[in-house]
């Protein structure tokens, strides 16, 4: 019998200069209760008054329609409450996904954390 570990999403919250918080994710950002953890993550950054917004991604392994839909959210309720939110995230699997979903036309995607704290200003 074979056994496949899936690593679920796991987040961790940082405080980077120039008030920008940074949210690296690890795992799956696929659907589940892990992933529905982003929407309150970003509420409170915005009730903080938190205006830059860095995702990183790259140590993301797999993402779904409902994670991408997710990122979406998450980039339009920065935006309404006056800010920006930066995705990082190197080659592989998830950039694909973002380039064959046209995320990339939507929200900015950078390949490493210091150039998504370039591109926040």
């Amino acid at each position: 019998m074979l056994v496949h570990t899936l690593m679920l999403l796991q987040i961790e919250e940082h405080q980077l200069e120039g008030g920008v918080a940074l949210v690296a994710m690890s795992g799956r950002l696929a659907l589940g209760r892990e992933s529905q953890r982003i929407e309150s993550i970003v509420d409170e950054l915005a009730k903080k008054g938190t205006r830059k917004v860095i995702f990183d991604l790259s140590k993301v392994e797999y993402i779904d329609s409902a994670g991408i839909g997710l990122l979406a959210l998450a980039s339009g309720k920065t935006k309404e409450a006056g800010g920006k939110l930066v995705v990082v995230s190197g080659a592989g699997r998830v950039l694909e996904m973002l380039k064959l979903t046209q995320m990339t036309a939507v929200l900015t995607v950078s390949a490493t954390v210091a150039e998504a704290q370039a591109a926040l200003g």
